[in-house]
């Protein structure tokens, strides 16, 4: 039996939407195969097989949630870091505000940076990291970037001084760009995809009289590059939205909606005016609001997967007045 407080905290165990419980260490060691199952190599027991019951404190009492189903879990030897459980039958709407009152707002991310997009992206990038993450260390000078790079991704390193995180945690830009040779010139390779299928590079010099060059996406480094429609201030712009959308806290996924489903987004949302990210191997495109971004995938056919992600639960919130096919909505 799991007992928890209501609340809707990140880092607290406690119900995170109407499917899913989140419990956080840390547990002790004991409690893991009762999560997970058995250990490899060692022999199933009867308390395998027993339901975990789930309650919630409120009201000087206890509110009975129903049976969980344990999904990902993470442990070490000693302990159990953190598991999700999942809820079934789901909540209905009526229970899930008893259980999960939402925490107070703070103050979100602004949109100031959207109006420099067209003018000066450098500033639109320098304002709108500034006012997504908190600066995590002191102001120290800029690590000394081993190669020659033009003006945006200096200022992109500058800020990732103090901000470590804007380098990425799906895909990376390399806190140290590398030169290689190739047929149409010495590319200096700054960003890699997590799994390394693809990089970005630029082909630039310091006496170039190009001081926004292209960007140019390789696959495995053996294909032809080929370039972003954005040159590189448009890109790190783009970069640090994407990588701001994977790691916010909240989400909200359709997998697959028509195309003209986008026009009710765009009611609530408003369109980053860049050309699409990725656009050789996973075209996308930006809406955002204040503590909010949203990147729309074609999928061909006149489809569209979504993807939302939010600093705080409430910038998702009016999202689900709208009527869409949502996989997941953790507004």
């Amino acid at each position: 039996m799991i007992v928890c407080d209501a609340q809707d905290e990140l880092a607290v165990s406690g119900v995170w939407d109407e499917r899913e419980f989140r419990l956080h260490g840390p547990a002790p060691a004991a409690i893991v195969p009762r999560l997970t199952g058995p250990m490899p190599f060692t022999p199933a027991t009867p308390e395998h097989e027993l339901p975990i019951h789930l309650f919630v404190r409120l009201d000087g009492g206890c509110v009975y949630v129903g049976v969980v189903q344990p999904g990902g879990c993470e442990w070490t030897e000693d302990e159990l870091v953190q598991c999700e459980l999942w809820i079934e039958p789901p909540l209905s709407s009526e229970v899930l505000e008893r259980v999960r009152p939402r925490s107070e707002p703070p103050v979100l991310p602004g949109l100031d940076w959207l109006q420099y997009v067209n003018a000066d992206r450098v500033k639109a990038l320098e304002l709108f990291v500034t006012g997504w993450y908190p600066a995590t260390e002191a102001p120290r000078p800029a690590s000394e970037v081993s190669v020659p790079v033009p003006r945006a991704l200096a200022e992109f390193y500058r800020l990732a001084c103090e901000r470590p995180a804007i380098l990425g945690c799906q895909n990376r830009i390399l806190p140290q760009p590398e030169r290689s040779a190739g047929s149409d010139g010495e590319h200096t390779f700054i960003g890699v995809e997590n799994q390394g299928g693809f990089h970005w590079s630029v082909l630039w010099s310091p006496d170039s009289a190009e001081s926004d060059p292209a960007v140019w996406l390789t696959v495995d480094r053996r294909s032809q590059p080929r370039a972003e429609r954005e040159s590189l201030s448009g890109f790190l712009l783009q970069f640090s939205l994407h990588e701001a959308a994977m790691s916010a806290p909240y989400w909200a996924t359709i997998d697959r909606m028509p195309r003209s489903l986008v026009t009710e987004l765009r009611s609530m949302l408003r369109p980053v005016p860049l050309k699409p990210f990725l656009s050789p191997v996973s075209p996308m495109n930006f809406l955002v609001a204040p503590g909010l971004v949203a990147h729309i995938h074609d999928r061909g056919n006149d489809e569209v997967s979504v993807w939302i992600s939010a600093v705080h639960r409430s910038a998702l919130t009016p999202l689900g007045e709208l009527d869409l096919p949502w996989r997941s909505f953790a507004g």
